[in-house]
């Protein structure tokens, strides 16, 4: 009983040891898996994502293309759940452990695949990856834990070799899923270091899952067989049976992933270190094999080549290469401007690559190069590829000779050019000066004319005085005999009647405002009976004209005045003419602005 219970704590420390190795994994940086297809590299790992600083795959420094969490990277993953069928395996456990691998089934993306094998005493592939959720039910409850033996690394090998099967247009991540007691550890056709290497060549991560109840040797076995190829070991009791993957598809998700680039798709077809280096310096190092690659059908070209200096020319290459170092592979021909021979040759004495670029090289020439068409040609320079693929084109560039700048002594200039300079210079001036005198001709003429259209007005008499006459109420004002005949005129508001306001500016005279109320119609003239009377202006007549209201409109009409009545500037003199606001009335020598206002009687 002692023993039993001896064992039992062995145990319980074995399971807790391996969890606190499984919670120091997820704290520090680790890779899961690098897949390589060169010259594409991509890797997935823990705690990656925010301090790389450089990556290396062997002694070639890798492009980092993109760094993203793995739920962001849209990437399936195809998982191979391996289920241990030996009855070593306790039935307390087995029944949960099928419905936890159903339950895990559920929670795969769209696009994720299972593949379920069994191992005991044989190894049986139970559900291929393209299987539909529906057969699983059905498959699961034909599986038994009866077997004597446990094959678990024939298994493991197994499904590493299919999952290597699928293309990698199709999958690239592949994971491997082991659940068993641990048991016959040395167990079967293949030994567990063979298995270990499958794995490790193919760049496959498998995760252990191993029961408490079983011999610690067993668990520390497991758990380093896992750790080894990028994944965890997970000790689990029975009460964990039923819900042991819950969660694994959101921890792979956790994952970050780094997708690099190398120069070339050249692979060595051997194990090389795939090495992260972080800005804390820390290193993370896998050991992968570099075997696979993609077809690179592309040939290098020369982008440009260009002088440099007076014996160097520098050539740019669209990609890395190969053989360029060398003097021996360029030819260069060139075309002499003078004579035509495009026979000539430029020896190149010697070839550098450029330090900033690596993809750019500097050819020196024996001598300075001569002014010309040049053609350069190469041979024996590949690109890094599998294929090697040749430079395929050449490249041309031109020299020009250099321009010999001749000094012309100016002669000495003409009396008559030193003239036309003179007017040149000053043209300006003459140009405002003639300028200026027409802009006064234009005035003193305007002046002129003004003058003679106002004093070919006829000079009148004075008016007789004609007796009022009768018409509408509020236009029958009657001035006492002192009255001065320009005095505002205002209509009586007690008569109720709907009026317009009439102001009249007079333009000669800013100071004089004429201001008078009408419903239909004022006459202006000299004479005092007037509504306007204007009696200062001997160039109107007594009755000149009258506004006239009719239909909400104003009419100008002419009272057969001697000097006539004008309207807006325009010199015929009008008979009647419709009258608005801002309209000026001309009258002899006289001007009148008319700016009307409607008052609500």
């Amino acid at each position: 009983m002692k023993l039993r219970r001896f064992f039992a704590g062995i145990l319980c420390l074995a399971g807790l040891y391996a969890f606190g190795m499984a919670s120091a994994a997820d704290e520090n940086p680790s890779l899961e898996q690098v897949y390589v297809n060169m010259p594409e590299v991509t890797a997935y790992g823990r705690g990656i994502g925010e301090d790389v600083a450089e990556v290396y795959l062997g002694k070639e420094k890798l492009e980092l293309v993109e760094n993203v969490p793995f739920s962001e990277a849209g990437q399936p993953v195809y998982y191979y759940v391996l289920l241990d069928i030996s009855n070593s395996m306790p039935e307390a456990y087995f029944n949960d452990i099928k419905q936890s691998i159903q339950n895990f089934e559920g929670t795969l993306r769209p696009a994720d695949r299972m593949a379920l094998y069994t191992f005991g005493e044989q190894v049986e592939l139970k559900l291929p990856e393209d299987h539909g959720a529906e057969d699983t039910p059905a498959v699961m409850e034909t599986i038994d834990n009866v077997d004597n033996k446990t094959l678990l690394f024939e298994a493991i090998s197994m499904a590493a070799d299919r999952a290597e099967q699928v293309p990698p247009d199709v999958c690239k991540r592949k994971i491997l899923i082991v659940i068993s007691d641990g048991e016959d550890f040395t167990i079967g056709k293949t030994v567990a270091q063979e298995a270990q290497e499958n794995l490790r060549r193919k760049g496959i991560p498998a995760y252990a899952y191993g029961i408490k109840d079983t011999a610690r040797e067993n668990i520390n076995n497991f758990g380093e067989f896992a750790r080894t190829s990028g994944g965890q070991l997970v000790v689990f009791g029975k009460e964990e049976a039923g819900t042991l993957l819950d969660g694994f598809v959101q921890e792979m998700d956790g994952m970050q992933v780094l997708e690099l680039r190398a120069a070339g798709n050249a692979a060595s077809n051997s194990m090389e270190t795939f090495t992260i280096k972080t800005g804390s310096n820390q290193t993370i190092t896998r050991d992968v094999l570099v075997s696979r690659h993609m077809e690179d059908v592309t040939p290098p070209t020369i982008l440009k080549a260009e002088k440099a200096a007076d014996n160097q020319v520098k050539l740019e290459f669209s990609e890395p290469v190969k053989g360029a170092d060398t003097a021996a592979a360029y030819m260069v021909t060139w075309q002499e401007e003078s004579s035509g021979n495009d026979n000539n040759v430029a020896a190149v004495a010697g070839v550098s690559v450029s330090t900033d670029n690596s993809n750019e090289v500097f050819l020196t020439f024996t001598n300075d190069l001569k002014p010309g068409k040049y053609t350069i040609s190469c041979t024996n320079i590949f690109d890094l590829s599998m294929e090697s693929n040749p430079v395929s084109n050449t490249a041309e560039f031109e020299i020009e000779a250099p321009v010999v700048e001749t000094v012309e002594i100016p002669a000495e200039p003409t009396a008559w050019e030193k003239i036309l300079s003179g007017i040149r210079q000053y043209c300006w001036m003459i140009v405002i000066a003639a300028a200026a005198l027409a802009a006064l001709i234009v005035v003193i003429v305007m002046k002129k004319r003004r003058d003679s259209q106002v004093e070919s007005f006829e000079t009148l008499e004075t008016p007789q005085e004609d007796p009022p006459s009768g018409g509408n109420p509020t236009m029958s004002l009657v001035l006492d005999d002192d009255d001065d005949c320009t005095r505002r005129l205002f209509d009586y508001p007690e008569m109720g009647l709907k009026t317009y306001q009439l102001e009249l500016f007079d333009l000669d005279d800013p100071n004089q405002v004429y201001q008078v109320n009408m419903t239909d119609t004022i006459t202006i003239g000299r004479s005092r009976d007037c509504m306007v009377c204007i009696s200062n202006n001997r160039t109107m007549s007594g009755h000149h004209c009258e506004i006239v209201l009719q239909d909400g409109r104003m009419y100008l009409r002419d009272l057969d005045s001697k000097n006539g009545t004008f309207l807006n500037g325009n010199p015929n003199r009008i008979t009647e003419a419709e009258l608005k606001s801002g309209s000026v009335i001309g009258m002899g020598s006289a001007r009148l602005r008319v700016q009307v206002r409607q008052i609500n009687g």
